[in-house]
């Protein structure tokens, strides 16, 4: 996979998405929400009477670091196209695709963390609109990340599971592809 290539497509994803949310009034964000997070209040934008502020994409500035120690907390290396994906922009669009906001960078994931799903090779990402299920991209497959989908679980489902016992193939079996990969997930 071409780095460039890949940062090209993602920061277009981003582009796209939030031009088609500003359009229908989606881009706005309550202050007390976005605490700290002034940086990322689109030019001129001041909260209105309801403290809501219109926002705008920050380039993101993650270090290797930040990555390694991500990894660490999580237990899982991450895929290229991910990486690329969390230090492009920060932002604030919450489910389906996870927050990385200023001020809490990688929210989006450790929101979504879950013991069982890391070390049986699913590495959770976001939650999905309604909040009812936990994305993950499956890693079995690594390194070839094109060929690593994107699923998802009912977290009712997940956490009747025993952190301690249950295997991949108990998992396997509740698991809903979204996606053939992560780029089509965007896409």
């Amino acid at each position: 996979m071409d780095a460039d290539k890949c940062r090209t497509r993602i920061k277009n994803f981003f582009m796209l998405l939030y031009a088609r949310m500003k359009n229908i009034d989606e881009v706005l964000v309550k202050t007390a929400v976005i605490e700290d997070n002034e940086s990322m209040w689109a030019e001129g934008s001041a909260p209105d009477k309801d403290g809501w502020v219109t926002w705008k994409l920050v380039p993101a500035q993650v270090s290797d670091r930040e990555i390694e120690e991500l990894e660490e907390d999580i237990g899982a290396k991450l895929p290229q196209v991910l990486k690329i994906f969390l230090t492009t922009y920060f932002h604030y669009f919450d489910e389906e695709i996870g927050a990385n906001p200023v001020n809490e960078k990688f929210e989006g994931i450790l929101e979504a963390y879950n013991p069982i799903l890391a070390d049986n090779e699913y590495l959770p990402f976001a939650w999905d609109r309604d909040r009812y299920y936990i994305r993950c991209i499956d890693l079995k497959n690594m390194p070839e990340e094109e060929a690593c989908p994107v699923v998802q679980i009912d977290h009712e489902i997940l956490f009747d599971f025993d952190e301690d016992t249950t295997g991949r193939e108990e998992l396997e079996e509740v698991m809903e592809v979204v996606a053939e990969n992560f780029f089509e997930y965007l896409d």
